[in-house]
């Protein structure tokens, strides 16, 4: 008597295998936000570090020569050294040995070797950490110098010139007097409070700003802000293509450009003054300011840098204060309450609640 066996076929047939697919896809998209959240949460918390090392590092420096470090910024095109206020801080956060090779004598950019056998457009050229925001997306950034044909730097073109590191944050030197007086289309009514007698910030140019100074209280005034991704050009999270005609001035660590007066700019992020505080757009595009020209001494801001606030944080940037607390702004505050943030000894009224923080 046979006996047959039966088998039964091992696997999945075609249609198990596509809902297995399909539940894999969904779980993928689902899992996707998270790991891109957590990662930017752990950006902007590197990126919140760095913030308060810094705003250390300037409570110390104030500590140390009883005022804070503020840029030398000469007027106009000049041969004269430009000394960024984050040079003046190189060793107060374990660069000593950068800062001992760095010549103030000559400008940064200076290709020459003058107190040793490295030059200063040598050394600007480290890429320090402290600096630079992880959330950025570019890395091949390196700014260059908007006066670059003064002797001796005697560089061709400003692409030749692009030979320092760049810096994510910058102080914000006064709020700009042009913004006081700009109208808002939507209203029809001033921007500014009308009432402002002092728009100096926390540390003005060419200047020996104290503590004492800022009348305001140091736990309600910005002493540095992020503006990040420069010198390339962001409006409304887009990058304008391309360098080296459309750039923000300023962005390297050592140039005294990098500190911006605050101007605000329109909501597309295309021109400045305007009613948007945070995040419309890094800083003014210099083809536009210019018609294309690209030549210094710039309208308005003359060979000063043309930043403005940013982050590529989702809703907000980072911002230190006086007192070396970092609190993180959310991109919807109002103009008239981040002026008041900036200037030191304005006399505003300023509450919690208006801030929007996290």
């Amino acid at each position: 008597m046979s006996q047959s066996n039966s088998k039964s076929n091992a696997g999945f047939t075609l249609v198990e295998l596509l809902v297995v697919i399909a539940i894999i896809g969904v779980l993928v998209a689902l899992l996707l936000p998270a790991i891109q959240a957590a990662r930017e949460a752990a950006r902007r918390t590197s990126c919140t570090n760095n913030l308060k090392n810094l705003g250390i590092a300037m409570l110390n420096f104030h500590d140390s020569h009883r005022y804070l470090p503020s840029a030398t910024r000469p007027v106009g095109n000049a041969t004269t050294p430009r000394l960024g206020v984050f040079t003046l801080l190189l060793p107060y956060f374990e660069e000593q040995n950068i800062w001992d090779m760095y010549d103030t004598s000559v400008n940064w950019s200076n290709p020459n070797p003058t107190k040793g056998p490295i030059s200063n457009a040598q050394l600007v050229g480290t890429r320090l950490p402290v600096f630079e925001c992880p959330s950025v997306p570019d890395d091949d950034r390196f700014d260059g110098d908007s006066q670059f044909s003064i002797a001796p730097q005697n560089y061709p073109d400003w692409t030749s010139s692009r030979v320092a590191a760049p810096s994510d944050y910058s102080v914000i030197p006064k709020v700009e007097a042009r913004l006081m007086n700009y109208t808002d289309p939507a209203t029809g009514g001033t921007v500014i409070d009308q009432g402002i007698m002092d728009l100096s910030g926390m540390v003005p140019r060419n200047a020996r700003p104290t503590l004492r100074e800022v009348a305001d209280g140091t736990s309600n005034t910005i002493l540095l802000a992020e503006d990040a991704g420069r010198p390339y050009v962001y409006q409304k999270g887009q990058k304008v293509p391309d360098l080296p005609d459309h750039r923000v001035n300023g962005g390297g660590w050592t140039r005294a450009a990098t500190d911006f007066g605050f101007d605000g700019s329109t909501p597309d992020g295309r021109s400045c003054p305007g009613t948007c505080a945070i995040n419309c757009t890094n800083g003014d595009d210099v083809y536009a300011i210019t018609g294309g020209a690209n030549t210094v001494p710039y309208p308005f801001y003359s060979a000063n840098g043309t930043g403005e606030p940013y982050a590529f944080h989702p809703s907000g940037a980072n911002f230190t204060f006086g007192d070396g607390s970092v609190h993180f702004l959310n991109e919807t505050i109002d103009i008239r309450v981040f002026a008041r943030l900036v200037t030191r000894k304005g006399n505003e009224v300023i509450s919690k609640g208006d801030l929007g923080t996290e």
